[in-house]
């Protein structure tokens, strides 16, 4: 017997509109709304970009499952994950229960010209922010695949289309 779903939990690449789009699916659904990125700043007392400037990204990840572990399962609400949170099995596990996975995707250039705006976001393995955009949602795009129930397309979607969609897809 299948669970029923009680959070939505929006996954894909930085910059793709994961949080635009959890603000409007809050309000719209009246769920609350969580943001794991905030959490984790919450949590160590200073921006995510800091953090991982000093602690580097294994300790980040560290933090990062402990707030998705604290994450209640049977309070309705919308979860809008930062965009490595894919990378380790047990976060996804977690998440996965009573959930409606959605992965918000956008095309490569329209997510370098949303990060292209933004100073506090920490690049994850090149110093030159295309390349480092270009390599790891190579490297990602499966995993977004592999753990999401449905896509949404977010370079060719407005915000209340996105919306639209997975809310009908939470009543199927």
């Amino acid at each position: 017997m299948k669970m029923k779903q009680t959070r939505i939990v929006l996954i894909g690449f930085r910059g793709a509109g994961k949080t635009s789009l959890a603000r409007r699916l809050g309000k719209k659904l009246d769920w609350q709304l969580f943001s794991t990125d905030r959490m984790i700043a919450d949590a160590v007392g200073m921006p995510i970009a800091k953090y991982v400037a000093q602690n580097g990204w294994e300790d980040f990840r560290g933090v990062e499952r402990k707030v998705i572990a604290s994450l209640p399962l049977d309070v309705h609400g919308v979860i809008d994950c930062g965009g490595g949170v894919i990378e380790n099995k047990a976060n996804m596990f977690l998440l996965r229960q009573n959930s409606l996975i959605v992965w918000v995707d956008a095309d490569i250039e329209t997510i370098f010209h949303r990060l292209s705006r933004s100073a506090d976001r920490p690049l994850l393995s090149q110093p030159d922010l295309s390349r480092d955009i270009e390599e790891n949602y190579r490297r990602r795009q499966p995993l977004y695949e592999k753990y999401s129930d449905m896509r949404v397309d977010a370079s060719t979607n407005d915000a209340d289309t996105l919306c639209q969609m997975v809310i009908e897809a939470k009543r199927d």
